[in-house]
């Protein structure tokens, strides 16, 4: 079991950029195909558009989108290596009514969708919307990669990954078994378990008998909760082990509550350090 399709949604060439080169060295590294699409959002706000001119908006648009994405197709371009990797650049162009499920259609076939860290600086809603829209849509893992980039040639050799008990962390870590697999060290972490759990008397224990049948033996770290929120604890746990990238479900709450008052899955994308491997 392997990545041998990756996908990459490329909607802006500077907050873009470490994610294409992450799928770049996985792709050479995998010897797996890479689909890069270029994407032009048309700017028309059909909705606010005088009686009759809806035609001269409709060209207007397209033809401000299609230039946009054939320019992010050209610097894709530019970014490939010398070396052969087998990768395709497909300019295309979205509106944004129905933006998210075009991109799930888009990236759906894909084993791995690569993409960058969706808040900071230079980011907006479009970036959140890509990555929603490949977690949700698709049923494939998501590699998010920091700003700073990281090195890709060579597979991930600590993985650290967060464990609830819930489909969206099993999930997860099911779909990173390839990188687990390869990986010299896996640490399994879990932040206060639930006192109430089927699980309770081995915390994490089925889900290491699981991963030792693929050939990896685990580490179960369970973690008191001593700072104010979980993705604080596991932020010190990924730095006191050296981890070079973290697993974890996705949105284990709906969108909108952790887009108010916060959560795990959103205080990591805003902060991580280090890639993360998500899944919903």
């Amino acid at each position: 079991m392997g990545y041998k399709s990756i996908s990459v949604i490329v909607t802006d060439a500077a907050t873009d950029g470490p994610a294409v080169s992450a799928a770049l060295a996985i792709a050479a590294r995998e010897d797996a195909h890479l689909d890069l699409h270029c994407i032009g959002i048309d700017p028309t706000r059909y909705e606010m558009a005088p009686m009759g001119a809806t035609a001269v908006l409709l060209d207007s648009g397209l033809a401000e989108a299609r230039e946009r994405s054939e320019a992010l197709a050209e610097w894709v371009r530019g970014q490939l290596p010398l070396t052969p990797v087998r990768a395709s650049v497909v300019p295309a162009i979205a509106s944004s009514v129905g933006y998210e499920s075009m991109i799930a259609r888009l990236a759906r076939y894909s084993d791995l969708i690569v993409a960058a860290r969706p808040y900071g600086t230079g980011r907006g809603l479009l970036s959140v919307s890509t990555v929603e829209a490949v977690l949700f849509g698709t049923d494939a893992p998501v590699l998010i990669v920091p700003p700073d980039g990281g090195a890709f040639g060579k597979p991930f050799s600590r993985i650290v990954a967060a464990w609830d008990e819930g489909d969206e962390s099993l999930s997860a870590i099911r779909k990173a078994i390839p990188m687990m697999q390869a990986a010299e060290h896996v640490d399994i972490v879990i932040v206060d378990p639930q006192t109430h759990s089927p699980e309770r008397s081995d915390p994490g224990g089925m889900l290491c008998v699981m991963l030792a049948r693929h050939g990896i033996r685990a580490e179960v770290s369970i973690l008191s909760r001593t700072l104010p929120r979980i993705s604080e604890v596991l932020t010190r746990f990924l730095r006191d082990r050296d981890a070079e990238a973290l697993v974890m479900g996705a949105y284990g709450h709906s969108r909108f509550r952790q887009a108010i008052l916060g959560g795990p899955t959103r205080d990591m994308l805003e902060t991580a350090e280090l890639p993360l491997i998500m899944a919903h």
